[in-house]
């Protein structure tokens, strides 16, 4: 994506984040010697990124401190999957949207994202009954 969250210091979609991860997410994370249940949230069958203090669990009040090894969400953003266009599109509450181009290598990335995040999360409910 754009280094415009940088250049502006923009830290909006670091905030009270319901960023959805997946098992490659939690495993390169791990990986980086922090335990899950730190940075897990767990909510109907989905995994997602803990807040602390109202921002990601990584964001230490100046940028993200695992930025280079972030969730592929947070990669892709501000390209989101728009559950009821069943579509792509760039987040309107991106405060810089102006800045991102809704490529087809990113739509095409966010759509395999999609799709194995949901399969994932589909496998953990499927487990619980």
């Amino acid at each position: 994506m754009s280094s415009c969250c940088r250049e502006y210091e923009c830290i909006h979609c670091c905030k009270a984040t319901h960023m959805p991860l997946s098992y490659d997410d939690v495993d390169r994370i791990s990986g980086l010697g922090y335990a899950s249940h730190f940075f897990v949230r767990r909510s109907r069958g989905w995994l997602q990124l803990r807040n602390r203090k109202g921002k990601c669990v990584f964001h230490d009040g100046t940028g993200c401190i695992i930025y280079e090894h972030r969730p592929e969400g947070c990669q892709l953003y501000p390209v989101i999957f728009d559950k009821e266009f069943d579509s792509a599109v760039v987040d309107d509450e991106c405060l810089h949207l102006d800045c991102f181009i809704l490529s087809d290598d990113c739509v095409q990335k966010l759509y395999l994202l999609v799709s194995k995040i949901e399969h994932e999360r589909d496998e953990r409910v499927k487990k619980k009954r």
